[in-house]
């Protein structure tokens, strides 16, 4: 019996390790289900059953760790792609550096591969009649941009790829409403920048703290600086390069800068004026918040006139005022003479009374011709005349007032025949030579004439020994009523009209004339004429 029920046991024993050994369910022979005991009959069915039921929960095990691993791999392989995606979408959407379409025709490609299509194309219209083709529009709001047209792909493939398209066509239109937005913000800055260079005013904008953020090709000139040049108070370089001039009707504030319109002179040339004023801008391209601006105008030209409507007082006070009044008395010496039956002074008088009245004349004479080149219509008749000759006239004219002045002329033979209006060039020789003798302190005026052949030209020279004129004011001596001294007790009289006169006729004869400091003292005045 113990040896049987040792074989029984055996038997149990054979089963546990047959699973043990390959998971295999072993089962008892006959012998054992016909002799066991019942309990060891029970064990053995149960072990069965229990061996059993593990089979089945690792296969299912089994199978849901498939089911796992499957879905595992398809998630990584969607996440790669959309890795893949973005990456070519983060291409599209940075900051361009090559045209747009050559980037999205680039970054379409990219999808297409990452897809797995055999065609994508961004196109403007999609092809018709082709069933294996879909399209999908790029669209805003404000209409189509185009299509993507694209193989169709299986009905599994299906939403991925409309759902990875969809993405691309929005960033398309994306990239093409923002190179739409620059083009048309750049063309705007470009009007904008064209509009402010071409401007005959100067624009300033001024910073926070007071420093220059933007200044158009007026200011730059008026302000004398090149562009890119900066700034770091506005306010304090105005004032360093310029002075503040207070007007007797207008209300200027020195406390505060942009209080205008303002006026300032250069403090390095004398005759050059400007106007700031100040004005408020609300919002400006890249600045965040109201900036303040300053509109500078050239206003030298409106001082001259000012200026020259002030000297024309000046001028007629001193000029017209002593001939009428010296014709006034002479006219009632001669009348009490009359009267009185003695009229032995009468001949003196009616030569006085005759040289004030020419004296009136060649100043009225004066404005019609400053009228006349003012209007272009002074009128020469050049021919050919001998600069001794001119010289000779001009003269006789010169010596009847100022009798003291002694003229040299040299002429080279290739310099002695000239094409010109002898009246004129000779009214402008009158002109220098009086000059010479007019602003002369020296007992013995002189005027050295030189006519010489340079170039094509013949160039005229009258040096003299007057007091000169200073650097500064030789180019504006040829400005009409401009005169180096124009106060009320200035010593020399003279309108202001003759060189400006004088440049009208060298202009009207297709030539030039100016002024240059001698280095001996005085002023050289030199005219050129073509040949």
């Amino acid at each position: 019996m113990g040896f049987r029920l040792t074989n029984y046991v055996q038997t149990l024993i054979d089963q546990i390790n047959a699973f043990k050994k390959d998971g295999s369910i072993k089962k008892p022979d006959r012998s054992f289900l016909a002799n066991a005991p019942i309990e060891l009959k029970l064990l053995s069915i149960q072990f069965e059953k229990l061996v059993r039921q593990v089979q089945s929960t690792q296969k299912k095990l089994e199978e849901s760790n498939l089911d796992l691993t499957h879905q595992v791999n398809l998630r990584t392989r969607t996440l790669n792609q959309r890795n893949q995606e973005l990456r070519a979408l983060q291409f599209l959407l940075a900051p361009l550096q090559d045209e747009p379409h050559v980037v999205i025709k680039r970054t379409v490609e990219s999808f297409r591969l990452i897809l797995g299509l055999n065609q994508l194309d961004f196109v403007d219209e999609p092809e018709r009649g082709r069933q294996d083709l879909a399209s999908l529009p790029v669209k805003l709001s404000t209409g189509v941009l185009g299509y993507l047209s694209f193989e169709r792909p299986d009905y599994t493939q299906e939403n991925r790829v409309n759902t990875s398209l969809q993405r691309l066509a929005n960033s398309i239109a994306i990239v093409l409403e923002n190179k739409e937005m620059f083009s048309s913000v750049k063309a705007s800055q470009s009007r904008f920048n064209a509009l402010l260079e071409s401007m005959t005013e100067g624009v300033v904008l001024i910073g926070k703290t007071g420093s220059l953020l933007y200044s158009n090709k007026t200011a730059r000139e008026i302000l004398s600086i090149a562009p890119g040049d900066g700034i770091a108070k506005v306010e304090n370089y105005i004032e360093e390069h310029f002075r503040k001039v207070y007007l007797a009707d207008s209300p200027n504030n020195p406390q505060d800068f942009f209080a205008g319109p303002t006026r300032y002179v250069s403090k390095v040339d004398s005759d050059f004026f400007i106007e700031a004023s100040g004005f408020l801008v609300p919002e400006f391209h890249g600045y965040v918040g109201p900036r303040m601006g300053l509109l500078l105008r050239d206003i030298s030209e409106e001082v001259s006139m000012e200026r020259m409507k002030r000297n024309l007082i000046s001028v007629v006070a001193h000029e017209l005022k002593t001939p009428v009044t010296t014709l006034r008395l002479q006219s009632e010496t001669l009348q009490r003479q009359i009267r009185s039956g003695k009229l032995s002074d009468s001949q003196q008088l009616l030569t006085e009374m005759l040289e004030e009245s020419e004296r009136l004349q060649n100043l009225i004479c004066d404005w019609l011709d400053v009228s006349r080149l003012e209007a272009g219509s002074l009128v020469i008749k050049p021919k050919v005349q001998t600069v001794t000759a001119i010289l000779n006239k001009a003269m006789k004219s010169v010596h009847l007032h100022f009798p003291h002045l002694e003229v040299s002329l040299k002429v080279e033979p290739e310099a002695e025949c000239v094409l010109a209006d002898k009246d004129r060039m000779t009214q402008v020789f009158v002109n220098i030579l009086e000059n010479a003798a007019r602003y002369n302190d020296k007992e013995k005026p002189t005027c050295n004439v030189r006519s010489e052949k340079i170039d094509d030209s013949v160039v005229i020279s009258f040096s003299d020994n007057s007091i000169g004129v200073s650097e500064k004011h030789l180019s504006k001596i040829f400005d009409s009523f401009y005169q180096v001294d124009m106060g009320s007790g200035r010593k020399v009289g003279g309108t202001g009209l003759g060189l400006s006169i004088c440049r009208g006729i060298m202009a009207a004869h297709g030539g030039k004339i100016w002024a240059e400091q001698n280095s001996k003292g005085g002023t050289v005045f030199k005219i050129s004429l073509s040949l």
